[in-house]
């Protein structure tokens, strides 16, 4: 872009301009972000604290209340069960409410914990009914069935105590992390703060060293190409040629010094061409400075007529050259394709380093034909590129790029010009585009096997592209000749491990069904063994079973046979209705009850009641069942021998 003396003046004050206005967005934008800081701390994490604090004391007050209403015996209309009502109904889903709506703001892991909360809230409050439902009324305290199955809920361990502190150690954390990030926000805003006053002084600093700078380039911009101008003209009145190129710049002064630097390369060229001429080099060029320049085309002319002569010449030996080194190459390659024909990856190898060599070329590759899936493709099969192997890895579906056009149209592509972004050629100077790309199909009879791709610095002539389309049907003849000789080792290697599979899934499928057959004949002797065993017990000892608030549960054949009672008569009764109270007290068993539920079991001899009033002396004892936690779960009074 050409610039003159008002525009450079022009730019110089829009650079100042443009640090003022970057200024002035810096404080704007970091105005921004300690309001967008402050905003998200009152209306999210703030608010969210409170209400998470509040969720808090609510479930504990709940777990209180609910301890109130299970081992407090009261009426339904009580100060504490009609404000656990209000808590359950009103209080909760209002402050959930808000937590929802405050937890849209929250990322997505803080969002499921607080949910996850929610849900484990929703089972303790269904607990809450239940026990609510149970304990109605001031009556329902006294079934003893109810407070043994409700009031382990609210003991150490129980299913209400542990989800409480659960819901109360999960709102813990989610308190703490809120805090964190309100805490790790006002640090932010401080740093912000601190960075803006950073910027502040260095951008000051450096507005006031750029004004200065750039007054004095642009001073020295205006007076340094007059005064070069100057020397070179005062140098060309002497008659002596500049060795160097004028500097110019781009406004009027640089025009004129285009001008003069003009002038000086057309004399300088005529001097050189004519100089050349002299010592027979034809092929030196040199271009008239315009279509009037008489000497330079009358220059022109002369070494074109003397060319002429010497490129007939030339011509006819280039010829037998080119034919006896497409000849040699394709003998060459004959003998190569003979050798390596059953493996395709060196095959592919040599192929190419051979052809990268031969052709002076300086990267190749050869793609290999896949037409075992639904869709065929080209599989990169060798690599080679600056005399070193190359291990990649690249498939192109047919119709893709080049290589796949290549693919679909069986025809030979040839570009001299080669996109930026097509390849990149390596070595130790840098990375560069190729001048050529000579893309030729593994063909057999209109069969493709595959491509072959050459990259050169080199534009490729028509007689090398001709020998590598001779060279790629040989090519194509073996490759397929290769991959019948692969497939058909490969299918042998299949059907052996096939075989092989085949015969290990037998032999796992046998002792399989081995061992779940001894499985089930070893639990269908267990289940009879058990049943017998019961059965047997049932038939020969008497007992009474008891449940663990002291009411009589169920009288097995022999106990009913024993002292007269029917199996109807142990339902919800006392077990004291069996014994004699006297011979109980003069034991010392008043309080057997209490021993048994605390895991004792007690042995003697009882003194037992009939139906008809009359007493039967026995031998016994009292047995209690243990559950997993080793809590009973019901008694046993078995007669071991009657007395009299």
């Amino acid at each position: 872009m050409k610039l003159t003396i008002g525009k450079k003046l022009s730019i110089g004050f829009t650079i100042l301009i443009v640090f003022f206005l970057v200024v002035i967005g810096v404080v704007y934008y970091t105005l921004s972000q300690i309001q967008t800081v402050n905003n998200r701390n009152s209306n999210v994490y703030v608010p969210s604290m409170r209400l998470l604090m509040e969720f808090n004391n609510l479930i504990v007050e709940s777990e209180k209340l609910i301890g109130t209403w299970i081992f407090i015996q009261s009426y339904d209309d009580t100060p504490d069960k009609n404000r656990l009502r209000e808590l359950i109904n009103t209080d909760y889903p209002q402050l959930r409410a808000e937590l929802q709506e405050v937890a849209v703001h929250y990322d997505q892991e803080a969002q499921d914990a607080l949910f996850e909360v929610f849900r484990m809230v929703d089972e303790l409050i269904i607990t809450y009914r239940f026990v609510m439902d149970e304990l109605s009324d001031f009556f329902s305290y006294d079934d003893p069935m109810v407070l043994f199955e409700i009031r382990p809920m609210m003991e150490p361990g129980g299913s209400i105590v542990r989800n409480t502190a659960q819901i109360s150690t999960q709102l813990d954390a989610q308190i703490q992390s809120i805090q964190e990030v309100v805490n790790a926000s006002q640090g932010n805003m401080q740093n912000i703060l601190e960075r803006f006053r950073r910027f502040s002084v260095i951008f000051g600093i450096i507005i006031l060293l750029s004004g200065i700078i750039i007054a004095s380039i642009f001073v020295r911009m205006i007076t340094r190409p007059v005064i070069s101008l100057r020397n070179v003209l005062n140098m060309m009145g002497q008659g002596k040629l500049p060795e160097e190129k004028i500097k110019s710049s781009d406004d009027e002064i640089g025009d004129m010094t285009k001008a003069l630097d003009f002038l000086i390369k057309g004399l300088k060229d005529k001097a050189e061409f004519a100089t050349e001429i002299g010592k027979g080099n034809f092929e030196h060029t040199y271009d008239p400075s315009s279509e009037e320049d008489t000497l330079g085309i009358s220059l022109i002319e002369m070494r074109e007529s003397l060319r002429k002569a010497k490129d007939e010449e030339d011509k006819r030996r280039v010829e037998d050259t080119k034919r006896n080194w497409a000849t040699q190459g394709v003998a060459r390659f004959a003998e190569l394709l003979r050798q390596n024909n059953d493996n395709m990856q060196e095959l592919s190898f040599n192929i190419v380093k051979n052809l990268v060599k031969y052709l002076e070329a300086n990267q190749g590759g050869v793609f290999i034909l896949n037409d075992e899936e639904q869709e065929p493709f080209v599989e990169l099969s060798a690599c080679y590129a600056y005399e070193r192997r190359k291990f990649l890895q690249k498939k192109i579906m047919k119709g893709e790029g080049l290589v796949g056009t290549c693919l679909q149209e069986g025809e030979t592509i040839f570009l001299t010009e080669v996109p930026n972004s097509y390849i990149s050629i390596t070595s130790g100077l840098g990375d560069s585009n190729p001048r050529c790309i000579l893309i030729v199909p593994l063909k057999l009879n209109d069969q493709i096997f595959g491509v072959i791709e050459i990259a050169s610095f080199k534009v490729m002539e028509p007689y090398q592209i001709e020998f590598v389309e001779k060279v790629a049907e040989s090519i194509a003849s073996t490759i397929s000749t290769v991959k019948i000789n692969i497939r058909t080792t490969e299918l042998l290697h299949q059907s052996q491990e096939q075989s092989e599979e085949m015969r290990a899934q037998e032999e796992e499928m046998r002792q399989n069904m081995e061992e779940m057959h001894a499985t089930q004949e070893e639990m269908e002797r267990k289940e009879i063994e058990s049943q017998g065993f019961y059965q047997a017990i049932n038939e020969t000892i008497a007992f009474a079973e008891i449940s663990v608030d002291g009411k009589l549960k169920r009288f097995n054949p022999v106990f009913c046979q024993l002292t007269q009672y029917s199996e109807f008569d142990a339902e919800g009764t006392s077990f004291f209705k069996l014994f004699d109270k006297a011979h109980l007290e003069a034991q010392g068993m008043s309080s057997i009850l209490d021993s048994i539920a605390e895991g004792n079991a007690l042995a003697g001899e009882f003194k037992l009641t009939k139906p008809n009033g009359s007493s039967l002396k026995v031998k016994g004892g009292f047995k209690p069942i243990l559950n997993k936690y080793g809590a009973p779960t019901k008694i046993l009074f078995v007669v071991s021998e009657v007395i009299d």
